[in-house]
Order: C-alpha cells, then structure tokens, then sequence
C-alpha cells in the first residue's frame, strides 16, 4: 500500500521527470538570478524591482527589460545615461559590475524577464557572450 506521503512523492517526481530541459533550465537560472540579484542589485532597485523613489530607477514597468542584450550590456559596463521608466527620469550612474561572468549575467537577465518581464524562457551564455561582444563600455 503506498502511503500519502509516498504518493506525493512519486507525482512530485513524475512532474519533474515531465519537465522540458529547458524548463527545468529556465528555473535553475531563475533561482541563480535570484540570488545573484539580491547580492548585486536589490540594494538599488529594491527586492520588489521598484527602486528607490528619485535615486534609482524601478525595474518594473522598465523597458530595459524587453532589450535583452542592451541589459547584459548594462548590468556588466553599468550605464551614465539618462533614462525614463514610467514618465520619471533617472541621471544617477550604475556602476559596472566587470566580475561578474557571462552565465551570471544570464541568470540576472532570466530572472529579471521571467519576474517582471513577462518573459518565461531563460536567456542563453551564447546569447550573453553575443551582445557583450557587440556593446561598448559604457
């Protein structure tokens, strides 16, 4: 007879064992982002992406989201320019974060597009590697 517990067990594994590779990828760079967010950004941006009133800009509602590759670029070369999230503008600097690695930068970038970006799908190393060879420092 298979206990409760037993049986829960059994879905809870069988529900893994259905998932797509990249299902199961997207959430793995998820739970990186997640930590790597709150280590790297949060202290700005908040842990609930709003930012900090006049300081620094909010992360939802942003569309820096929606440009994958400008956002590797930014979370690595950091950015001086100026820049309007939901009709407010925002001039203070965002430092560079040159330690950071290539997948690193694709689990902030997942977990910032599955969080607030509607996004569902991580973003690849290869896709990271791509857009920093193509962006300047800023």
């Amino acid at each position: 007879m298979i206990r409760p517990a037993g049986a829960l067990l059994v879905l809870g594994l069988l529900n893994d064992a259905c998932q797509s590779s990249q299902e199961l990828k997207s959430e793995q760079y998820f739970a990186e982002g997640y930590q790597l967010y709150t280590t790297y950004c949060s202290n700005c941006h908040q842990t609930d992406g709003k930012g900090m009133s006049g300081l620094y800009p909010p992360l939802v509602g942003s569309g820096q989201l929606t440009e994958k590759s400008r956002l590797a670029c930014i979370i690595k070369n950091g950015m001086s320019d100026t820049i309007m999230v939901n009709g407010k503008e925002f001039s203070r600097p965002m430092p560079p974060n040159p330690k950071l690695k290539d997948l690193e930068i694709a689990e902030i970038v997942t977990y910032l597009n599955i969080k607030w970006g509607k996004d569902s799908v991580f973003t690849s190393i290869e896709f990271v590697e791509k857009s920093l060879k193509d962006c300047a420092p800023n």
